[in-house]
């Protein structure tokens, strides 16, 4: 394990993931420096939720901030050459009417955010999908850009941390550190005693 910083003007704890990484990034990029990213694991992360994530990004949400969110990802991604638009599909059966009313509240919420999902037929889930069997559903939705980070969103965590200048940043794996020992390492290194 690498030394705690004596300071810092910023610390990212869990940069291994995704999140962490792409905070990172994104501040650098904006002219942030004395970054310090802390991973429990190695950077990028082999246990957190990025390593198990399926790495799907839809656009679908019934909040504004996650299709904004999903969005903007979706185009990061596609800059760095990490996105497979390849679409996504959600159906719902017959006599679930409830599931389908739900799908036309999520379209409905897709529309008045700024995506291109739509409601879509049997005909089209079966052209979609060929393995289904058309009789059994209702109606679905269809979200065109959906898709996957690719090869994953582990690479590019790795990716967005290797391209940070040596000179704005320090990266540590706090490797056998508990939960518990993180925030006294934190307070004893990176916060100075209040005068009594």
């Amino acid at each position: 394990m690498a030394e705690f910083p004596k300071r810092a003007k910023t610390v990212i704890i869990g940069l291994g993931g995704i999140v962490g990484a792409s905070v990172a990034h994104h501040l650098i990029e904006r002219g942030w420096d004395d970054i310090v990213g802390i991973d429990q694991s190695g950077i990028p992360t082999d246990i957190g939720s990025t390593a198990h994530a399926s790495d799907f990004c839809y656009t679908t949400s019934h909040d504004f901030l996650s299709c904004w969110t999903t969005l903007y990802s979706i185009g990061f991604y596609e800059k760095m050459g990490h996105y497979s638009r390849i679409g996504g599909l959600e159906v719902a059966r017959v006599g679930d009417d409830a599931r389908m009313d739900e799908i036309k509240r999520k379209v409905a919420s897709a529309k008045a955010f700024g995506t291109r999902a739509r409601l879509i037929g049997r005909a089209e889930i079966k052209e979609r999908f060929p393995l289904i069997e058309e009789v059994l559903v209702q109606g679905g939705l269809w979200d065109p850009d959906a898709g996957l980070v690719i090869p994953r969103s582990q690479t590019v965590a790795g990716e967005l941390i290797d391209r940070a200048p040596a000179s704005t940043r320090e990266w540590i794996e706090t490797g056998v550190l508990s939960r518990r020992e993180i925030p006294h390492q934190l307070k004893h290194h990176l916060h100075k005693p209040k005068p009594a």
